[in-house]
């Protein structure tokens, strides 16, 4: 709301001294008058839910240390090796904590070249070597292991989409909306001496408690990416969100809670590549009705079609403006993913990738809607902190 919208709200209710909705709001003399964010202060942070948190790997020289396969990444680093220091420099974007000359003189490694979460839906091949990634969050690659799969979440300003999304490879930085960072949680811990899980056993006993049987850690996991996948969740908590990571509400009835876990699996198995999007979404979406004869070029979204190419070949039908626009705090998946491949030559991959990544929004759009409805059920009967044992948990920082 503007300040003007704000104050003409606020005068409404200024004869009667209340207005609709109201929230009773304790604070001393010099404390604000905001309440406590998330139902004063009731629901649980995501980052009270797991041990251990961290950023992603930043490389700050994504255009060299990244590429779209692991051919791509590889042409790219010899390329870069091959070159004089001058050029070389200029290309390599020299920080504080790389090593040009390092970077400049190794020996390129193929078995560092690994597959990382970039952006949500958007996968990439990272040269995973000292000298060109700056910050390889050591502790967050030993908890990855080989196989993991992790929720990424934004500590402020989460805005409009889903306040979480999973990852199934190494995330980097800004794996959630392309920019600002974010932090991982890991579902597993694979340190030789911790887990096997990352999430707060205090959190997986105290919902068995309260619902008289035991719950899985996996359960746990995917029911806090059902609720907070949830279309309505980051519209409820707005102001919230401006600050604080997501809290989740956990549901009194466990009944609702296996709801919310089943749904969560879904949503995480659509988002991490886990399984194909259902075959009611593969039918007929993103449909190639001419063969592209051209580089992929700046792509224009109007009545439902894009055309790949600028001489107007390779016409894409059949994409709903509700995929189209879909975005996760406003990084629009589908636009984003076209414009990172701009330029390139269109081979037999891109199209069925495209229709993949359409399909795969359009069945998260359907299951982030099932999913406000759990999220509705919950808000009206959810389990606080007090409830869960969590009063006196301070949140580990995580390796920042």
């Amino acid at each position: 709301m503007s300040r003007r919208g704000k104050l003409d709200w606020l005068t409404q209710g200024a004869e009667a001294g209340r207005l609709a909705g109201e929230i009773s709001v304790e604070r001393d003399w010099l404390d604000d008058m905001r309440p406590r964010p998330f139902l004063n202060g009731e629901l649980l942070s995501i980052d009270s839910c797991f041990k251990f948190k961290s950023s992603g790997v930043e490389t700050t020289r994504d255009h060299l240390a990244y590429g779209f396969d692991p051919a791509a990444v590889t042409k790219a680093i010899e390329t870069f090796r091959q070159m004089n220091d001058g050029p070389a420099m200029q290309l390599y974007s020299q920080t504080r904590k790389a090593s040009f000359s390092l970077a400049h003189s190794a020996e390129f490694d193929p078995a560092k070249v690994v597959a990382v979460g970039y952006r949500p839906l958007d996968r990439r091949s990272l040269y995973n070597a000292v000298g060109f990634v700056d910050w390889p969050r050591p502790a967050l690659q030993k908890v990855w292991g080989a196989r993991n799969v992790g929720l990424f979440a934004m500590p402020v300003g989460t805005n409009l989409g889903p306040a979480a999304w999973c990852h199934g490879l190494l995330p980097d930085r800004h794996a959630f909306r392309g920019s600002y960072g974010g932090y991982a949680f890991p579902l597993f811990d694979r340190r030789e001496g911790f887990g096997p899980y990352n999430l707060e056993a205090r959190l997986v006993a105290g919902l068995g408690a309260a619902y008289g049987e035991g719950v899985t850690p996996e359960a746990v996991f995917d029911a806090i990416l059902c609720l907070l996948s949830a279309s309505s969740y980051t519209t409820r908590f707005a102001e919230d969100l401006e600050d604080v990571f997501p809290h989740i509400p956990f549901p009194k009835d466990h009944m609702v809670f296996e709801w919310a876990a089943r749904l969560g699996a879904e949503i995480r198995a659509v988002e991490t590549f886990a399984r194909l999007p259902g075959e009611l979404y593969r039918q007929g979406l993103a449909r190639a009705e001419t063969e592209p004869t051209g580089p992929l070029a700046g792509v224009e979204w109007t009545d439902g079609e894009i055309r790949l190419c600028a001489n107007g070949s390779g016409r894409i039908v059949n994409i709903p403006s509700p995929v189209w626009e879909f975005a996760v705090s406003g990084y629009r998946l589908l636009p984003r993913w076209l414009a990172a491949r701009e330029g390139l030559a269109i081979g037999p991959n891109l199209i069925p990738e495209l229709r993949d990544v359409a399909a795969r929004i359009a069945e998260l759009i359907d299951l982030f809607e099932a999913a406000d409805s759990i999220l509705e059920g919950t808000l009206a009967d959810s389990l606080g902190r007090a409830a869960l044992g969590f009063d006196d948990l301070e949140a580990d920082p995580g390796d920042d």
